[in-house]
């Protein structure tokens, strides 16, 4: 009988809620994996669209603007560029692309003189010091904010830690990315399996100055909401974000929009398809 009571408190035991994962070790791995969305998207092709919407002072929309491009990537061997196919909500005509087309032809044959007048290796130290920048970018944003896991959750169907994170008190921070990450909070959804970023909300907790405060001011009560979608099972790609924010522009009233912006159709780069446009562009939905 005791025998059938212990086996049934370790099987009940078992059953019980998986722990939340060590914090300190869950952010080393999570920080490895953690990067722009320039880094990611560099070895893939895909169609960005992109969605202004201007809002009046009761947040209901004014005017709405559809732009969609087909973007193709940058790196230090090739020029990268962004073919408009829908402009204003309405789709380039055959006339309109093929201008379009010679346009950015053009623009690849400046850069490339350009960039055959450097050496291999002048071009390999510029893009590795893009890099290191986003490290100490990244560097900054990990000691910059205090973190505290919230949750387990379920998020498309796969298995996320929930992390709350919010700016150190009298941390100082060296980037000026991290300067104006002082003024934000938010959460993050991290994948459990991978370690890699699935969403994130941000929340402007506190005005942030734009150019030097001379320019423009973010106002308190912006918001970013980023998710990502892991694809073929092997890489992890933006999906969607979304900004609704209120601008301050000089001494003029403030600017009211929220622009969404959704990224589709990626494709592993390869140089066959860099300098392929398609033969048929399909008008989008505004």
């Amino acid at each position: 009988m005791l025998r059938l009571v212990w086996l049934l408190v370790i099987a009940l035991a078992q059953d019980g809620p998986k722990p939340l994962p060590e914090l300190r070790p869950f952010l080393a791995e999570f920080r490895k994996t953690l990067h722009s969305d320039d880094v990611l998207l560099s070895q893939y092709t895909f169609t960005r669209k992109e969605t202004l919407v201007r809002l009046d002072s009761d947040q209901k929309p004014t005017d709405t603007k559809v732009n969609v491009y087909q973007v193709f990537p940058g790196s230090s061997e090739r020029t990268g560029y962004r073919r408009r196919v829908v402009k204003d909500n309405v789709a380039l005509t055959d006339a309109e692309l093929k201008k379009v087309d010679e346009d950015i032809r053009k623009r690849i044959e400046s850069e490339d003189r350009k960039r055959n007048q450097k050496t291999l290796a002048e071009r390999e130290k510029a893009r590795a010091e893009k890099l290191r920048e986003e490290e100490r970018i990244l560097d900054d944003m990990f000691a910059l904010y205090d973190v505290q896991i919230v949750r387990r959750e379920t998020l498309a169907g796969r298995p996320v830690i929930v992390a709350d994170f919010k700016p150190r008190p009298g941390y100082k921070p060296k980037t000026s990315e991290g300067k104006n990450s002082q003024h934000v909070s938010g959460r993050a959804w991290v994948s459990e399996d991978d370690h890699q970023l699935a969403r994130l909300e941000l929340d402007v907790f506190e005005p942030i100055s734009i150019g030097f405060g001379i320019l423009a001011k973010l106002q308190k009560g912006a918001r970013i909401i980023v998710e990502r979608q892991k694809f073929n099972d092997e890489i992890w790609l933006p999906l969607r974000t979304e900004v609704s924010l209120n601008l301050r522009l000089l001494m003029f009233k403030g600017l009211n929009i929220r622009q969404i912006v959704e990224y589709s159709d990626h494709k592993k780069y390869s140089v066959d398809t860099i300098l392929k446009f398609p033969d048929e562009v399909i008008p989008q939905e505004p």
